[in-house]
C-alpha cells in the first residue's frame, strides 16, 4: 500500500531587515524578544534624528510664540490676501531666524526607515508562515521514513531534523549489507531502471529510478509492508496514533482503518505537535505571524489562499496539493477555527499613535495656528491628530501581530523621548532664566536672540532696515497719490 510524503519546499528569507529579525528571534530563541529587540535597534537608529526632529520643534515653538502678536496682526491686517499674509510671515521668520525646514531630514529619514521595517516585517512572516509548514512537513514525512532503521550514513538525520537516504552510497553498496556497530541489515534490490531498499525491522519499502548514467533519479516511492514489525523501529520506538494506540488496536475501534490512513494520522499529529511547539503564541495571539483579529486564523485552511498569501511558489520537486495541505493541518482542528486574536494590539496600536499625536500638536500648536492667515492649520492638525491613529490601526489589522507589537513599541518609546526632550529643554530655558537673559513668552519660557551691537550702518543698509521694516508692517502696502498726497 503506497503512501506519500509532502514535500513542501524550505523557505528562502529575503531583505537585510527580514534577516536581522531571522537573527534575533534565534539569538534570544523567543520571537516576542526577537522583536522587541528588533524594535530597540531601530529605535536607537532613529533616536539622533528624533532628538535633532524634537529639538527643533521645541525651538520653533518658542520662536513662533515671540512672533504671535505680529502674526496675529498679521492675519487680521491681511485676512482676504492670502499670498501677501504668506509673503509676510516668511520675511518675520527670516527676521527672526525661524525655519521652517529645521525637522523635515530626520523626518522623512524616519519615516524611510518605518517603511524599511514594514517590508522588513511582511518579509519575515511570509518566511515564518511557510517555515512552520515546512518543518510541519518534516516531521509527517518523518512517520514514513522511519519505517526505515537509521544507521547515519546510509540513512541518517540531516541539519533540519529531516531523514534522509543516501542514494548514491546504498547504490554503491548494490545489495544487502549489514551498517557498521548495527545489529540488522538493509536490504537492496537493484534493477536496470530501479532499487528499492527496506530494513530487517522496518515496516516501509523505498523505491527510486536509476537513470542511463546509473545514478538515482525520478520520484522517490514508499511502499507500506506491515505495520506489525513497527514496534521494532528503532527511531520511532513503537507507532501509535494520538489516542496511544497501535495499528492492531486502531484496527479493532475501527474496522475500516487502513494501514496508510493510520500512518498518515501519526504524520499529521506529529505536524500538529511541532506547530504548536513553534513558540508563535503571545499572551492572546495564538499566532504572532497572523493578525490580532477574530476574522483571522492562526493557521490557514485554504491551500490556494496560503499559497496566495505567503507567496509560496511550487517548486518542480514539490508535491503537495490541498491533499498534502490538509494531512498536514488535519491534527490543528482548534488552530484551523479559533480566532488568532480580539483586535486588542489593533486599538493599542491606534491608542499609543493617538497619545504621541496629542504630545507633538501641543508641541505644534503656536505653529499650527499662525502659519496659515485664517488658522486652518490647526483645524488640519486636528484632523491629522485622529487621522493618524487610524492609519495606524489599519497598518496593524492588515499586516501581522508582531508588526503591531513594533508599532506600539516604538509609539511608547518615542512619546516617551519626546517628554524627555521636552523636559531637558524646559530644564535649560529655566536654567538660563536664572540668569536672567530669558523672558516668559505666553507662559513659556523663550531665551531671546542676543542683540547685535550697534553699529554705524551705511545709508543703503538703512534704507534696506526702513523697506524691510515697512514691508511687515504694512506701510509700503499703500499707494501714493502722484502729487504726494496718500490715496
Amino acid at each position: 500500500m503506497d503512501i506519500s510524503i509532502i514535500g513542501f519546499s524550505a523557505p528562502e528569507i529575503g531583505n537585510f531587515f527580514a534577516k536581522l529579525i531571522l537573527w534575533l528571534v534565534t539569538v534570544t530563541s523567543s520571537v516576542v524578544a526577537g522583536v522587541i529587540l528588533f524594535t530597540l535597534i531601530l529605535k536607537v537608529i532613529t533616536l539622533p534624528f528624533d532628538v535633532i526632529s524634537r529639538f527643533s520643534m521645541r525651538k520653533n515653538s518658542l520662536k513662533m510664540e515671540q512672533m504671535r502678536p505680529e502674526l496675529e496682526k498679521l492675519q487680521q491686517q491681511y485676512a482676504d490676501n492670502k499670498d501677501l499674509y504668506n509673503q509676510k510671515m516668511m520675511a518675520l521668520y527670516k527676521k527672526n531666524g525661524y525655519s521652517m525646514f529645521g525637522a523635515c531630514l530626520p523626518t522623512i529619514i524616519t519615516l524611510v526607515i518605518f517603511i524599511i521595517a514594514i517590508n522588513g516585517f511582511r518579509n519575515y512572516s511570509e518566511y515564518q508562515n511557510k517555515k512552520y509548514f515546512y518543518d510541519m512537513s518534516i516531521a509527517y514525512n518523518n512517520a514514513i521514513y522511519a519505517g526505515l532503521e537509521i544507521d547515519e550514513e546510509y540513512i541518517y538525520i540531516n541539519a533540519d531534523g529531516a531523514i534522509q537516504i543516501n542514494d548514491e552510497k546504498i547504490l554503491e553498496k548494490g545489495a544487502t549489507f549489514t551498517p557498521d556497530g548495527k545489529d540488522y541489515e538493509i536490504i537492496i534490490e537493484k534493477s536496470q531502471s530501479q532499487f528499492t531498499v527496506k530494513t530487517t525491522n522496518g515496516y516501509i519499502e523505498y523505491k527510486r529510478g536509476i537513470g542511463a548514467d546509473g545514478k538515482p533519479e525520478g520520484e522517490r516511492k514508499f511502499t507500506i509492508l506491515s505495520l506489525e514489525n513497527a514496534i521494532n523501529s528503532e527511531y520511532n520506538n513503537g507507532l501509535i496514533n494520538a489516542d496511544g494506540d497501535t495499528y492492531a488496536e486502531a484496527l479493532a475501534k475501527n474496522p475500516k482503518l487502513t494501514a496508510s490512513d493510520f500512518l498518515s494520522s501519526i504524520g499529521s499529529d506529529k505536524a500538529a505537535v511541532t506547530f504548536d511547539n513553534n513558540g508563535s503564541s503571545f499572551l492572546w495571539v495564538k499566532n504572532i505571524w497572523v493578525t490580532d483579529s477574530p476574522m483571522k486564523n492562526p493557521v490557514e485552511t485554504d491551500w490556494e489562499k496560503f499559497k496566495s498569501t505567503y507567496k509560496y511558489d511550487i517548486k518542480t520537486n514539490d508535491d503537495i496539493g490541498a491533499g498534502g495541505y490538509e494531512k498536514l493541518i488535519a491534527g490543528l482542528a482548534d488552530k484551523t477555527t479559533a480566532p488568532n486574536g480580539y483586535f486588542i494590539l489593533v486599538a493599542l496600536t491606534a491608542v499609543s499613535s493617538l497619545l504621541m499625536q496629542l504630545v507633538l500638536g501641543k508641541s505644534q500648536k503656536a505653529q499650527m495656528e499662525l502659519q496659515t492667515v485664517n488658522g486652518q492649520g490647526a483645524q488640519t492638525q486636528k484632523i491629522m491628530t485622529w487621522m493618524m491613529p487610524i492609519m495606524m490601526a489599519v497598518f496593524a489589522f492588515m499586516y501581522t501581530a508582531a508588526f503591531s507589537v513594533y508599532i506600539i513599541l516604538s509609539s511608547v518609546i518615542s512619546l516617551l523621548t519626546t517628554l524627555l526632550i521636552n523636559a531637558i529643554a524646559d530644564k535649560k530655558f529655566k536654567k538660563a532664566a536664572e540668569t536672567g537673559s530669558t523672558e516668559v513668552v505666553r507662559g513659556r519660557i523663550y531665551i531671546p536672540p542676543k542683540k547685535e551691537e550697534k553699529t554705524p550702518a551705511k545709508k543703503d543698509k538703512k534704507k534696506d532696515k526702513t523697506a524691510e521694516d515697512g514691508f511687515l508692517s504694512g506701510l509700503n502696502d499703500k499707494k501714493k497719490h502722484p502729487r504726494g498726497r496718500q490715496k
